[in-house]
């Protein structure tokens, strides 16, 4: 009995037979997160939810599924969060467009405060800027 529990250990998380199908399981598992570590890829986590999820993957790819099929599955059963790279619609793109979003904000409070600065300065009493010796 202790000897099949061993079996069903090894080869619970065995890899594929076919190398490229094992890469692509092994470049899915990178992509995939584990649910039960924080930002850790179920490749690399040692919990009992990751070597079944990487069993899920494993099994997926040897019935001929594609990633993106994989990837669904996984998003379906445990929601975008799974995903290291989020689907590009829905949340999923506010996700990926946020830090340009960002980047223009600073970008026009930037030249706003510029321009304002600008006008300021043209703006002020008769002052000549130019002559060093009025300071």
């Amino acid at each position: 009995m202790i000897a099949a529990l061993i079996f069903a250990l090894v080869l619970g998380d065995a890899p594929l037979e076919d190398p490229a199908e094992e890469a692509r399981a092994q470049a899915l598992m990178q992509e995939i997160r584990c649910v039960a570590c924080e930002n850790e890829p179920i490749s690399q986590s040692a919990s009992d939810i990751a070597r079944d999820m990487r069993r899920a993957v494993r099994n997926q790819i040897a019935a001929g599924a594609d990633d993106g099929e994989v990837r669904n599955w996984f998003a379906e059963r445990y929601g975008d969060f799974v995903l290291f790279r989020p689907k590009a619609s829905g949340g999923g793109a506010l996700l990926w467009a946020f830090p340009f979003i960002l980047l223009a904000g600073v970008g026009a409070v930037l030249f706003l405060a510029a321009t304002r600065a600008r006008r300021r300065f043209e703006a002020s009493p008769a002052k000549d800027h130019d002559n060093p010796s009025d300071l």
